[in-house]
């Protein structure tokens, strides 16, 4: 029962009343790793971040839904920090205070404007001592060193794993139709009137490209889109990527073509498509690098996990 309250009190659900002597809700034990306890509290500060996001996006059974898997999330991941910090003083590691040093001297000149006297009022509206900030920066620096230290190991990645994980997300590597397109937009004014110079100019525009003005020039003169001090280049676009009535006089182009003025809701439209490309699964040497990454992030992030479960399989854990 005082969990489920202590959860509701995390999200908001619940305001605990203390009567003197006799509080309703008190901070407890949420696990015991080793010789070292987790608290609620430690939890409760640990998601303090994700419960305001949860707050946002959910309400009533909802939230407490989502605030019970946040929980647990962030209690396993208080108990691999307790852990990984304990194999750091067990195997008899250690590093200067000064690296704590420039972190903390970094944080202040980033996120403080260099004013040690405003990072201090923030933790002091947090109830935390600028020693234990400090403690609290030591442990995140311990952590993320460890971590690092067990996946710097060269990891190889064949070529035959490459070409295996090729063959089994060919999916993933296929590209639909797409035109390399530039675009010129002259803006409709948020009051129209009967002489539309807005209009007249779209099409001035269109007389001079069938004259032989390059799109580029013009686009970079006229165009009110963003792209347009880019020659209104869009780089290579897909269909979907497109309002339909403008995707469709665009796919209907081939290389080299412009399209007449297109009027929309919110403007004149003028496209000239550069090159066009088929739909087409990209080839494996186009992909080699990007799959080479993602297999060697995947054996990476397996080795930490082996690492975390040897950790937990010779350590006491006990939730409560």
């Amino acid at each position: 029962m005082r969990t489920f309250l202590l959860l509701l009190a995390m999200v908001g659900l619940f305001t605990p009343t203390v009567r003197a002597g006799n509080p309703e809700i008190v901070d407890g034990i949420a696990a015991i790793v080793n010789s070292n306890v987790i608290t609620y509290s430690d939890v409760r500060d640990y998601i303090q971040p994700v419960l305001a996001q949860l707050r946002r996006n959910y309400t009533g059974t909802n939230l407490i839904e989502q605030a019970k898997v946040a929980q647990m999330d962030a209690l396993n991941n208080l108990i691999e920090r307790h852990l990984i910090l304990q194999d750091f003083k067990e195997k008899g590691y250690s590093f200067p205070d000064t690296v704590v040093d420039e972190q903390l001297n970094g944080t202040i000149a980033t996120e403080f404007g260099g004013d040690r006297a405003a990072l201090i009022k923030t933790l002091q509206a947090e109830n935390i001592t600028l020693t234990k900030y400090r403690e609290q920066l030591r442990d995140r620096i311990i952590v993320q060193a460890m971590r690092s230290r067990k996946t710097q190991n060269e990891v190889v990645v064949s070529p035959y794993k490459i070409e295996a994980y090729y063959q089994a997300h060919q999916a993933d590597y296929k590209v639909d139709d797409q035109v390399k397109l530039r675009m010129i937009l002259i803006k409709k004014p948020a009051t129209p009137t009967d002489e539309n110079p807005q209009r007249k100019l779209a099409d001035e525009i269109f007389a001079k490209l069938n004259a032989g003005t390059t799109f580029d020039s013009l686009a970079k003169k006229h165009s009110e889109g963003k792209e347009g001090q880019q020659g209104g280049d869009w780089g290579w676009v897909g269909r979907a990527e497109l309002r339909k009535e403008l995707s469709e006089p665009a796919f209907q182009l081939k290389a080299g073509q412009h399209s007449p003025v297109i009027e929309t809701a919110d403007g004149y439209y003028l496209i000239q498509v550069d090159e066009v490309r088929a739909a087409h699964t990209r080839p494996i040497t186009e992909v080699h690098a990007e799959i080479e990454k993602n297999l060697l992030q995947e054996q990476r992030a397996k080795m930490e996990q082996d690492w975390i479960k040897q950790l937990r399989a010779k350590a006491y854990i006990r939730l409560f």
